[in-house]
């Protein structure tokens, strides 16, 4: 099961990544993904791919621990589950990445490509939790 876990975080990791650097190429967010190595003296002057490998790291560990966490959710329906952790794990990013005072000028600038990419990661992990949970129980 383990195995399972790292390759689907890894997957889901490579393909936010991807669609991250997407975004940003195409101006749909107001941010930059690799925006947080301006507050690391370390990185500051380190390479553009170093902080791209960095932040897929970073989002690899998260979407390992979704992979879990997911599975306490198995008894829900996931299509309900993921949609409403997404926007929450969506809208909580931009409003931490924002630096917005208050909620209402966060929802003024979400980005809708930016929640759809995070509400498809989250349900393509949970699907894969879950059935790989169904297929291989952790009991056994």
């Amino acid at each position: 099961m383990k195995g399972l876990s790292i390759s689907t975080s890894l997957v889901a990791a490579l393909t936010t990544t991807v669609l991250f650097k997407l975004l940003d190429y195409f101006k749909f967010i107001k941010w930059n993904p690799i925006g947080y190595t301006k507050t690391f003296q370390l990185l500051k002057e380190s390479n553009v791919y170093i902080k791209w490998v960095i932040l897929f790291l970073f989002i690899w560990g998260i979407c390992f621990l979704l992979y879990y966490v997911c599975l306490l959710f198995a008894k829900i329906p996931v299509s309900i589950t993921s949609i409403a952790l997404g926007l929450l794990i969506a809208v909580t990013l931009e409003w931490i990445i924002l630096d917005a005072d208050s909620l209402e000028k966060t929802i003024k600038k979400l980005s809708i490509p930016f929640i759809c990419i995070v509400v498809v990661v989250v349900r393509f992990v949970m699907e894969s939790a879950i059935f790989h949970s169904q297929d291989t129980p952790l009991g056994k």
